[in-house]
């Protein structure tokens, strides 16, 4: 099958098209560094004048564009279709930017032993090549240079950011750790916007939990322009000891932190929602986490002790306060015999939420490093399958989708981690991407269409990146 074609595209622009799998032998087919069909201006394409007239003859440019500010990208691709009037401000590149971005890249970790004494990757050809100390940026709209620095250049006068880490990003904006990679230490976050260069240095907690090194401690970023004016950080830490999961909320409406534990009423922490975060349960922010309408969206597990709050994996919705707000009990249904059923991830696509879980043999999970499965336990013949998951307006996850392993990646069965990892689901397209075997592979639910994307070697905790190109007055520095 041919590779996928490049060709101007109506506009200037330059149209990218996808490579289909074969569906004779699910061989991953390749492909250059897009896979997403885009239209994306090129130099010799249209000439727009330095100060732009309106587009849309009878009507003012500046209140179409806050009104085409508000609808999903899709849509807004739909809307090129209207007229050239309307394509032609749409694709503006003076104007772009007030609109609605898609998914630009993924920023990701990079593996120490990747690295050689200067923090460069010493493999060459590979695409991960835009990196900052531990930190890679993969782009997946095929620029030459992409709209936004991923190198982090903004912040090379600010200490620590030589080591700096990507904790979570949000419509736009990174929260990145400068604490360095090491065991003990303690958390100094920066939150940025690399499309406007701004950041923040924000403040230190002001306590240390006991002990420390805690079990377990993640941070998310909560930052919804259409709903918040601000955003906010959340991170739960896990005590060692006492299995009892605290809350550290940080406002940039007030630029300062508050601990659940001390600064919550008896009766907020008592709430019927916040059992969870007493009894032993785990969050998983390896399985990512999403923020839907100012509300952060994550993955908890259900190895509570004593009375189950609990019972079974669930998606948990916390507010910018860091209170729990409701539960939603995930999707648990076992098909085949000897099997096991697992979560993946959970995300955002077209403004609702996603969940991915899977299909493990049982030996997988009881596996003992120190024996073999027996024949008994494995069962060539059994095809198992991943699960694609979208929740309704009854707050009730729906099935959507359903692929195989052997169409996916030419093997009956996969261990989560191990084999794969699901990376994101794209934000405006039903488009799964996953890491396998140090390659980005995409999957398309329309097409079912299977695609190689990138090579990345020692890449891990990917996290997608959309740009959003208005300044925050909360940014306080500006480079």
């Amino acid at each position: 099958m041919a590779p996928a074609e490049s060709r101007p595209a109506p506009g200037g622009g330059l149209l990218v098209a996808a490579p289909a799998a074969s569906a004779a032998n699910r061989r991953i087919q390749p492909s250059p560094s897009a896979v997403y069909c885009s239209v994306v201006p090129v130099a010799g394409g249209m000439n727009f004048p330095n100060e732009p007239e309106p587009e849309v003859p009878g009507l003012p440019d500046d209140p179409l564009l806050e009104i085409l500010s508000r609808v999903p990208f899709r849509s807004l691709c739909r809307f090129k279709c209207v007229s050239k009037s309307w394509r032609d401000l749409i694709s503006n590149p003076l104007r772009r930017r007030k609109l609605p971005q898609t998914l630009e890249g993924l920023f990701h970790e990079i593996h120490e032993e990747g690295l050689d004494c200067d923090g460069n990757n010493g493999e060459a050809g590979s695409d991960n090549l835009r990196r900052h100390g531990y930190v890679g940026f993969v782009g997946l709209l095929g620029r030459s240079l992409p709209l936004v620095d991923p190198f982090f250049s903004f912040l090379k006068k600010l200490p620590g950011s030589e080591d700096i880490r990507i904790m979570d990003t949000c419509h736009g904006l990174l929260v990145l750790d400068r604490g360095g990679y090491s065991f003990d230490s303690i958390p100094s976050y920066v939150v940025c916007n690399p499309a406007t260069r701004q950041w923040l240095a924000v403040p230190d907690f002001g306590w240390t939990p006991w002990p420390w090194p805690c079990n377990g401690i993640s941070v998310h970023l909560i930052f919804s322009p259409a709903v918040l004016s601000h955003f906010g950080l959340v991170q739960f830490t896990n005590d060692l000891f006492s299995g009892v999961t605290s809350v550290q909320t940080y406002s940039s409406k007030t630029g300062a932190w508050t601990n659940s534990e001390s600064a919550w009423s008896l009766e907020e922490k008592q709430a019927p929602c916040e059992g969870w975060r007493y009894q032993g349960c785990r969050l998983q922010p390896e399985r990512k986490c999403t923020v839907i309408s100012g509300m952060l969206y994550l993955i908890c597990d259900s190895v509570g002790e004593g009375q189950v709050v609990l019972d079974g994996d669930h998606i948990v919705a916390v507010d910018v306060e860091g209170k729990t707000r409701k539960f939603i009990p995930v999707p648990f249904q076992i098909n085949k015999e000897k099997c096991s059923i697992l979560t993946d991830f959970v995300g955002q696509s077209q403004g609702l939420l996603h969940y991915v879980n899977h299909e493990e043999p049982e030996y997988y999970t009881n596996y003992d490093a120190r024996a073999e499965p027996s024949a008994q336990d494995i069962d060539d013949d059994m095809d198992y399958e991943l699960f694609i998951w979208v929740l309704t307006d009854t707050q009730k996850l729906v099935l959507k989708h359903t692929v195989s392993f052997l169409h996916l990646f030419g093997e009956k069965s996969c261990h989560a981690g191990t084999d794969y990892t699901v990376v994101d689901i794209h934000p405006d397209r039903d488009i799964i991407i996953f890491s396998r075997n140090n390659e980005l592979i995409t999957y398309g639910m329309d097409t079912k269409e299977v695609c190689s994307l990138h090579t990345v070697s020692d890449a891990f905790g990917f996290a997608s990146y959309v740009p959003y190109f208005s300044d925050l007055p909360e940014l306080t520095n500006k480079y």
